[in-house]
């Protein structure tokens, strides 16, 4: 006997109708229908407990005998739960990013690739894209306003678009690179900082190496 033969069973043995039923239950009629008829095999314990309410039995009586396993009694809220949850921790995982170097918040120097080690993040801000983006380390005060100083790390994301206004790291005429708020302007790429003692720069010949996509206080 499946769930739908059971609770046709008990309903016909309390001698009401499908309509009152499902009014006791909270149930729309052709709900309590399409379960009886077998269109619906499966039932969340929430659904099975308001039918056990309105029939007059316990939920334990309403799954009796439809199977040894419990067959027609659906666990899936709760496998959504526990996937949501799963997908959370993921999310909350701390992983390790290599940083690459130092990026002058000052004026512009000649890019040195070196390793600096690590900084550790969670998985949720670099998900999707954990082996493109990459770390730096701030040297320079340009972008104090910003609340970024010297010995701060930075992620970068390469795949960025460029947006006014952002944070990215720039490469200026080939080899000298620095991190500087972005606009564009008739042809060429403003260069701003947030710190008054530093000047404006227009360039042209402006390699955008990513923008700025998280940052990390120097303890």
């Amino acid at each position: 006997m499946n769930i739908g033969e059971k609770i046709k069973e008990l309903r016909l043995k309390k001698r009401i109708s499908q309509e009152e039923l499902g009014k006791l239950s909270g149930f729309a009629r052709t709900y309590i229908n399409k379960i009886e008829a077998g269109k619906i095999p499966n039932i969340t314990i929430l659904t099975a407990q308001k039918l056990a309410g309105a029939l007059g039995v316990s939920t334990d009586d309403l799954m009796e005998k439809t199977s040894s396993d419990k067959s027609g009694l659906s666990d899936r809220p709760i496998d959504d739960m526990l996937s949501v949850f799963s997908t959370k921790l993921r999310q909350l995982e701390i992983v390790e990013i290599p940083v690459r170097g130092v990026i002058p918040a000052g004026n512009p120097a000649a890019e040195e690739e070196i390793d600096l080690g690590v900084i550790r993040v969670p998985r949720e801000v670099v998900e999707g894209k954990i082996d493109r983006v990459f770390a730096l380390k701030i040297g320079g005060e340009s972008l104090n306003g910003d609340g970024l100083h010297s010995g701060d790390n930075v992620l970068i994301d390469p795949d960025a678009p460029i947006i006014d206004g952002k944070i990215y790291a720039v490469r200026i005429g080939g080899t000298e690179v620095l991190a500087r708020h972005v606009y564009k302007e008739n042809g060429h790429l403003r260069l701003e900082s947030s710190n008054g003692e530093y000047k404006r720069l227009l360039a042209t010949d402006v390699e955008i190496q990513g923008r700025l996509i998280y940052q990390m206080r120097k303890l």
